[in-house]
């Protein structure tokens, strides 16, 4: 039986950017054989209800923050969208380009290399912006930036929609994983996937609901809406997914998927 629930193996996977593109994950980050990869539908799941959460997206003008190689910049192109994105890579620019406008010359929004905290277009220029899987890599102080260039660009009224890990969830989870490897007489030295070296340490700024509004609404975002959705393992029985996803705890979501509006009244105000 298929569903999200789903996994699927393929060794035809022909770059990274291609195995990210489709949901195709390493089996494991010390393991790994070098070829074989998972398709991780439950990681799909989450990216559909991010761009749904940014409502009706046809001819709207959309910011994709930290757009990386194009991989939602492309959907939202897909959807109707005219959409613009900025990222720090160059290559990774150069990749979203062709990916979501070919070679042609007639493109309907561009994309540009440079750090989010000094976004390179004009002010209200956007009906929604878009952020995924960018905002655990910087600071504090630096989202702070960020959000302030995100309100700038927006239309009053205008959507923003972020996707990131929830660190709410990954306390909890690596907690159990450390109460596991005890009763299994096995180390509880395991820390949270991109932190402490583990694999690496680029995910710095791992957040949850609570700071994430505390920002927005200091900057006359309005209260974000946080998206739910069932949290799918294997080991986790349906029905136990089912009774989590009831209650709507948002220390059990795994992603923070949240969307807001800009001030229609500030946001007019500003420019009186």
């Amino acid at each position: 039986m298929k569903g999200w629930s789903t996994t699927e193996k393929s060794q035809e996977i022909e770059s990274v950017n291609d195995a990210w593109f489709r949901g195709y994950y390493t089996d494991s980050h010390d393991n790994w054989d070098g070829r074989t990869w998972t398709r991780n539908f439950a990681e799909l799941c989450t990216r559909d209800i991010a761009i749904m959460s940014l409502g009706e997206l046809k001819d709207k003008r959309i910011l994709d923050v930290g757009c990386g190689d194009g991989t939602y910049a492309f959907a939202l192109s897909k959807l109707g969208s005219n959409v613009s994105g900025q990222d720090l890579s160059a290559e990774r620019i150069t990749q979203a380009t062709q990916r979501v406008y070919g070679l042609g010359n007639n493109l309907m929004g561009r994309f540009v290399c440079g750090d989010a905290s000094n976004l390179m277009f004009d002010s209200e220029t956007f009906d929604a912006v878009f952020s995924a899987d960018f905002f655990e890599h910087i600071s504090l102080s630096k989202k702070r930036e960020v959000l302030a260039e995100i309100y700038r660009v927006l239309k009053p009224g205008g959507v923003l929609v972020i996707k990131t890990p929830n660190l709410d969830y990954l306390r909890i989870s690596i907690n159990v994983r450390r109460i596991l490897n005890l009763i299994r007489l096995r180390s509880p030295l395991v820390f949270i996937a991109h932190t402490k070296n583990n694999p690496d340490n680029e995910h710095v700024g791992l957040t949850n609901y609570r700071e994430m509004r505390d920002e927005l609404e200091a900057l006359f975002f309005h209260t974000p809406t946080f998206h739910h959705h069932i949290l799918r393992r294997k080991k986790l029985p349906r029905f136990i997914s089912n009774f989590l996803y009831f209650f709507r705890l948002k220390p059990l979501s795994e992603h923070l998927i949240i969307s807001t509006r800009k001030s229609i009244f500030v946001g007019i105000a500003d420019n009186l």
